[in-house]
Parts: structure tokens; sequence; C-alpha cells
């Protein structure tokens, strides 16, 4: 880690030594000065036949890097070559045995790796090994050399158990601080994760507590003043009482949504069954409900039926961009004309909503705090399934929302789809009357008409949640 830290200063950052790449580094270096080391003094001190020196030191000093790989492998082979090296050489009295200096030293270091690499188990398995190794080789030696001390023997033996000793605690303790962190962090890793997610819960709630408190009792007194109308007021005309009655409609179905909203909000593991999601085929049912509210707003339809080519989920979007669109032109172009133009030709749903300047923006939505929520969130609906949403001014002052949104589930030829989209909505720009069983639904208040109209009423109207607005203003 030091080394690391110093040689990360003169290096850029994108550079940085790994620290695994650099340990292996210094073990390699370091086996290679130990080899040289090593068979040095066993040839040119204890007189050790040359080959038999750099094989056996050779095999020594190599359990250093395949301690790395395979700690207990690693820690045999060198048991072994330590108990073989001292009886390769006669016996010399004054000199270090049976463990010579470089091999004390590399032996001591295979310890601390495997120390650092495996179990503690493993690596205290090496060191008494090495120290009974060397006491059978010290046994086997004072047999064969009567004239060798075994004091000697026994005191070098001595000093390398006290030096390989320490360093296995060492290695130990630096294994045992290293898992005690590794878990530390884990547990602040979960402690924060588990924080993270009792504040959503928390905050989910608070909304939940707001819509309820809010928005639900607004909605509820809306529902009953709508449905009380006619009775407070009994000579009022038939068609105002009808005007009454879809007030009350649909001031019930946003309740009922609304309290659908909330369980979600409330109760993440809920399994309760919501309502279903309106499907693009009730988008006439919503122009005619804006076109019965006063809305001047024309629909046409071209290209083929899209029972079975559109998917739920891209129904489902299509359908709240025009939502969101209408609703947004609604309050902040009063009195605008509005043009709705859908066209499901080809492999993708092209939808086009223009309105004109009108007289401007209502006085709710001049003083609305939040602005370009509606328009971030038809971008995200359109983006779920893999479409693209294109809003900014037009020609004649007014303002055009224009989404394309693919009929098929994206693969691996994204960018095939994608051209063929941007080709699809190019073609539908140049050509905006292009005929394919083409239907137009039009009007203006409670006289519009419909001309070949096939799509469902639906509950639904134009407004949206006080959160979406619509940048025009």
């Amino acid at each position: 880690m030091l080394f690391s830290k110093l040689f990360d200063r003169f290096l850029p950052p994108d550079r940085r030594f790994n620290p695994e790449a650099l340990a292996w580094v210094a073990v390699i270096f370091t086996a290679i000065v130990m080899l040289a080391v090593e068979s040095s003094i066993a040839v040119g001190v204890h007189e050790v036949p040359v080959a038999l020196a750099f094989i056996v030191t050779v095999i020594h000093a190599g359990s250093m890097p395949l301690s790395m790989l395979r700690p207990l492998f690693g820690a045999i082979v060198s048991v072994i070559a330590c108990g073989v090296l001292p009886l390769l050489g006669p016996y010399l009295s004054g000199a270090p045995w049976p463990w010579m200096v470089p091999m004390m030293i590399t032996q001591t270091l295979i310890i601390l790796i495997v120390g650092l690499r495996a179990h503690w188990g493993v690596a205290l398995a090496a060191l008494l090994a090495s120290i009974a190794i060397s006491a059978a080789a010290a046994v086997f030696g004072h047999i064969q050399y009567p004239e060798s001390r075994s004091d000697s023997a026994i005191v070098n033996i001595v000093v390398f158990s006290c030096i390989a000793g320490g360093f296995y605690v060492a290695a130990v303790i630096v294994q045992q601080w290293h898992l005690i962190r590794s878990q530390l962090l884990q547990e602040q890793e979960n402690t924060a994760e588990e924080h993270s997610k009792r504040v959503v819960v928390e905050e989910k709630t608070r909304i939940a507590r707001e819509l309820h408190d809010i928005v639900a009792h607004s909605m509820s007194i809306i529902n009953i003043q709508a449905s009380s109308a006619p009775f407070r007021h009994p000579n009022i005309d038939s068609d105002v009482e009808k005007e009454f009655e879809d007030i009350s409609v649909s001031a019930r179905h946003a309740l009922t949504e609304m309290r659908g909203l909330l369980g979600v909000l409330r109760n993440d593991d809920s399994g309760q069954e919501l309502a279903p999601q309106p499907k693009f085929s009730e988008v006439e049912g919503l122009v005619k409900k804006a076109q019965q509210a006063g809305v001047n707003v024309t629909m046409e339809r071209s290209g083929e039926p899209l029972d079975h080519s559109l998917r739920d989920s891209t129904g489902l979007a299509g359908y709240r961009i025009v939502q969101e669109a209408l609703s947004n032109a609604i309050r902040h172009a009063a009195e605008s004309q509005i043009h709705i133009k859908v066209d499901s030709g080809g492999t993708a749903l092209w939808i086009n909503v223009v309105n004109t300047a009108g007289k401007g923006p209502t006085e709710a939505a001049k003083n609305e705090a939040h602005r370009h929520q509606g328009l971030i969130g038809m971008r995200e609906r359109a983006a779920s399934v893999g479409g693209e949403l294109r809003t900014g001014w037009s020609s004649g002052g007014g303002f055009e929302v224009e989404a394309v949104l693919p009929l098929a589930v994206a693969d691996s030829r994204k960018g095939d789809s994608d051209t063929s989209k941007s080709r699809k909505a190019d073609s539908l720009k140049a050509d905006p009357h292009k005929t394919s069983g083409r239907e137009v639904l039009t009007g203006t208040g409670a006289g519009a008409t419909a001309k070949n109209d096939t799509g469902a009423d639906a509950d639904d109207t134009a407004d949206q949640s006080p959160g979406d607005e619509r940048s025009n203003a």
C-alpha cells in the first residue's frame, strides 16, 4: 500500500497502479533476488554441488510466487526444499546450520505470504512444518556428522522460529484487520441502503398523506357539489344537469385512481388489484370529453388498426402523451384550436398534437410554481417504450408535440429501428395529409361530430395533476 501511494504521486490519475499487480511484481522480484543470493551462499559457503543447489533453490524461491496462487501447495513445496537443502553439503563448523541465512529469509517471507493470502491455520501449519523439518534435518545431520554441535543447531532453529513466528503473527493481524474492515464497510453499505429505503418510504407516506388531505378532499367536495346541484337548483336546464352529471362522474373516477395511487404509495408490497390502465383506442373518448367541455379540438387517424400490433405499455404511453398535450394546450393556450394527428402505418406509432396561440395561458397556469413537469413526463413516457418526443413552437405561433413510439420491442437492431422511426417521422411531416384508412374526429363543444369514429368512449378527461405543466406559457 505504501509503494502504491508512492508511485501514484508520480503518475496521472488515469494510470494508477493496481495494488494486486504491485504485490505480484514485488514478490517475483524478491524471489529472483533470493534465488541468486541463496544459490550463491549454498555453493560458496556450504559447498553444495552447483546443479543440486540451483535446482533446490529454484524450487524454494519459486515457492514465493506459487504461494500467491496456491498458498497450501506453495507452503508444502517450500517445507520440502528446506529439509533437503541443508543435507546436500558437508557440515561446516561455524556456519549457520540447518538454516542458512538466505534460506531463513526466504522461508519467513513465504510464511508471511501464506498468512496474508490463506487461512491462518494454513500459515500456522507451514510454520510448524518448517520447524519440524529443520529439527529432523538437524538430527539426521548430527547422526551423519558426529562432530557437529547440537546446541548450535538448536539455537539456529530457535532464531528461525522466533523470526518466522513474529512474521506469522503480523500476517494474521493484518489479515484479520482487513477482514474486519471489509465487514465494517459492508455493514455501512447495508446501513446506508436501509436508510435510503426508509427515507423513500417516509417520503412516499408524506406524499400519500398530502394527497389524501388536500387533493382527495377537494375532489370529494367537487363530486358532492356536482351530484347535489340538480337537487339544489331544480329549475336548471337538462343540458346543465347533464354537465353536472359529467363533472360528478369525472370526479368519482379521479377519486378511484387516487385511491389506487394512495395504496401504492402507502404499501410497496400491496398485492391489491388496481383499475385497468387506459388503452390507446380510448383516445377518441378523451377527445370527445374535451369537445363536450367546449374545447376546439379535432383529431384524424390513419394507418392500420392497432388491436394486435400495439403493446399495452406503448398504448398507455401514447394515451398519456395525448392526454398531457391536450391538457397543457387547454391550460396554456385558452380557446386555441387543437389538432391531433395519429398515424399507425409502418413500424411505429406517430402522434402529433398542434395548438394555436389562442388567448394565452389561463390564470391558474400563470400562477403555477413548477414548470416543464408535463414535458418531462411525456418525454420519460416515450423513452420508457423506446420512443422519441419532440416539442417546440410551431410556425403559426402555437405549440407542437410530436412523438414516435415503436410498435415492436427493441432488439439488437436498435439502430435500424431508430433510423426507420426517424424516416417515418420525416415522411409524415413532409406529407401530413397522408391517407390510409383515415379517421377524422371534428367538432367544438357539445355539438361535436365524429366521422368514421371507431373508438370507444372513455371516462378519462384531459385534466392532469397540478404538477404537470407546459412550457409554452
